[in-house]
């Protein structure tokens, strides 16, 4: 056997374990959460997320564990988490949805143009990294196909030679379809300007600093936007608008 095609065997041969292997740990993780030893799901999910291993089940697996430990905060966390890996993900939504409404939080629900759903979907599917691998196959075909009818376009009968330029143009323009939607996906993944308050609660100020004029008393699990930072202190801007200034201990980002 070539040596090729056996580093390619061996390739497949622990990816297959690997994926093996995360199934049997979110497999004993949800045991654990069905007979009640959250603690232990916990422990186990975050040694698998630690190891680079995500996915939106194991999100949601780890956002479970934390609301039976009475976290409703970790567990929006990590609804979160999984909805930006897989944002039409039913399950994390609608437990997302019901841990807010158990922690008294009433979210914004912006509804979001059918198109930017739909983009965020077809690339949360395909991921980032297909899409530029398609975005390079199609560039190439569009390259081959512009060069073929520039040096060949005198031999070629007139309807190939109309047929061509356009369909090269075409593949042109899907290539840069999934160029962008690569970008927009590593974009999405890499945002850290979101985050989500899980301490039981946290003071909001008018300016950073623990003597500074008190606005309000934030709940547990609410989520917003970092807007700026300064010394312990970040100021963040709430999903209605409003704008102050929390201790930086008191979130996670997104």
């Amino acid at each position: 056997m070539p040596l090729p095609l056996k580093i390619l065997i061996l390739c497949l041969a622990l990816l297959s374990a690997s994926a093996f292997a995360q199934e049997d740990r979110l497999a004993a993780a949800r045991e654990a959460i069905a007979s009640e030893d959250s603690r232990v799901a916990i422990t186990a999910l975050d040694s698998l997320r630690a190891t680079g291993k995500q996915s939106p089940d194991l999100y949601q697996a780890l956002g479970n564990a934390w609301f039976e430990q009475n976290k409703p905060g970790m567990a929006i966390l990590n609804y979160e988490r999984g909805l930006r890996l897989m944002p039409g993900h039913k399950g994390l939504k609608n437990n997302l949805k019901f841990v807010r409404a158990e922690a008294g939080i009433n979210a914004l629900e912006l509804q979001e143009f059918f198109l930017v759903r739909w983009w965020r979907s077809a690339g949360a599917v395909l991921g980032a990294s297909t899409c530029q691998w398609l975005a390079l196959l199609f560039w190439a075909l569009a390259v081959i196909g512009g060069v073929t009818w520039y040096l060949r376009r005198r031999d070629m009968d007139e309807k190939k030679r109309f047929a061509l330029l356009p369909s090269a143009v075409a593949f042109l323009l899907i290539a840069g379809l999934f160029f962008a939607m690569g970008n927009s996906r590593l974009s999405w993944l890499s945002n850290d300007g979101e985050a989500v308050l899980t301490a039981s609660s946290a003071e909001l100020r008018v300016a950073p600093g623990a003597d500074a004029t008190l606005e309000e008393t934030l709940p547990e699990g609410l989520k917003f936007r970092i807007l700026d930072e300064f010394d312990d202190f970040i100021k963040i801007s709430l999903e209605d608008g409003r704008q102050g200034w929390i201790p930086a201990a008191a979130m996670e980002r997104i």
